[in-house]
Formats: C-alpha cells, structure tokens, sequence
C-alpha cells in the first residue's frame, strides 16, 4: 500500500521512489513486496527494526482473527506450514469441528 510505503521510507529516511527503487519489488498480483527474504528490515536478533512504522500485512499477519483464516483457505494453509500460530488455530478448530 502506498501509505505503508510512504510511513516507512520516512521512518528510513528515504524517499519514497529510492526505498521502492531499494527494497520492493511488484509481485505478479501487481502489489508491492520485499525484494529479498527474509526482510531487509529483519535485525540479527530476530526482531523487527521498523517494528513501529511496519506494513499493515506484517501487522495483520497471521491473520487469524480475521475472515482471510476461511475465505483465503490456500493462504492460510500456506502460512500454516511455517508459522505455529496458524497451525495451531486450525487444529483447535479442527478440534472442535470432530
């Protein structure tokens, strides 16, 4: 989203065509994503360095409580196959549902 963009390339002290020209790149869906992985922003000790001024899918994300978790089932069975939280909302419903 432009607004993340624009939050986080001031946070960086960039302007905003270099901090897209340095980190992003579009993904085939036509949005804006990180050039590499992990994030350029992730610091060695596993902690977000832009943690206050962060992207609203980083903030969102897992997306477990929200209607993605159902209405973008290969998503979240994607995220599910790296992030526990996610693994771990399924099997509870999973759970509940047997």
């Amino acid at each position: 989203k432009t607004t993340d963009i624009k939050r986080l390339s001031k946070a960086v002290g960039m302007k905003e065509s270099q901090f897209i020209e340095k980190y992003l790149r579009l993904d085939n869906e036509g949005d804006y994503v990180t050039k590499s992985s992990p994030c350029p922003f992730l610091g060695a000790d596993n902690r977000c360095s832009v943690y206050d001024y962060r992207p609203s899918d980083c903030a969102r994300f897992p997306y477990t409580d929200e209607d993605v978790i159902l209405k973008r089932i290969p998503l979240t069975l994607k995220n599910s196959s790296f992030c526990p939280a996610v693994y771990l909302v399924l099997d509870a419903l999973h759970q509940k549902l047997k």
